[in-house]
């Protein structure tokens, strides 16, 4: 697992660093730092998994709101891609309580025909090892939020599959 993930940042970097063509060659999951904007598209590898390609990918430094963030996404995407923003957030009137409210957020909205299951690994400590997390997964025609209350330098996604 550790080979994996190792890989996968490997990757992330290669991609970021020297500015990859896009798409990417799909592959079965990439490492993102936070502050991404990606966009990927499935790649069927059978009747229920998939690897994926970045189509799409830029920096993404604004502080969103927690809460009311509906609009971040274009109205309408790419058919068949799953949009993602990992970033920060914040909610609250008042600078106190918005620093105190901030958080690491994953969004996402899945314009593919599948409700899917993947893994998700974060990296907590810059230039740390990966460790596994929990997620809910992603919906089909739905907008997903995934939070964390601590920093998080990057996330993994890998290991697409098809809901059960």
């Amino acid at each position: 697992m550790k080979n994996i993930l190792l890989i996968l940042t490997l990757i992330a970097i290669n991609m970021i660093g020297y500015s990859q063509e896009l798409p990417t060659e799909p592959a079965n999951g990439y490492a993102f730092p936070i502050g991404s904007k990606f966009t990927i598209k499935l790649h069927p590898i059978d009747s229920t998994k998939f690897d994926y390609s970045i189509i799409e990918y830029e920096p993404f430094q604004e502080i969103i709101d927690t809460w009311e963030n509906d609009s971040i996404f274009k109205e309408n995407g790419q058919k068949g891609t799953i949009e993602f923003y990992f970033c920060l957030s914040t909610s609250g009137d008042s600078q106190e309580e918005k620093e105190k409210n901030m958080k690491v957020l994953l969004l996402m909205k899945n314009r593919t025909e599948y409700s899917l299951t993947y893994n998700s690994d974060i990296q907590t400590d810059e230039n740390g090892e990966f460790k596994g997390t929990s997620n809910v997964g992603t919906f089909s025609g739905a907008k997903g939020t995934e939070m964390w209350p601590y920093m998080i330098h990057q996330i993994g996604l890998n290991d697409f599959k098809k809901m059960e």
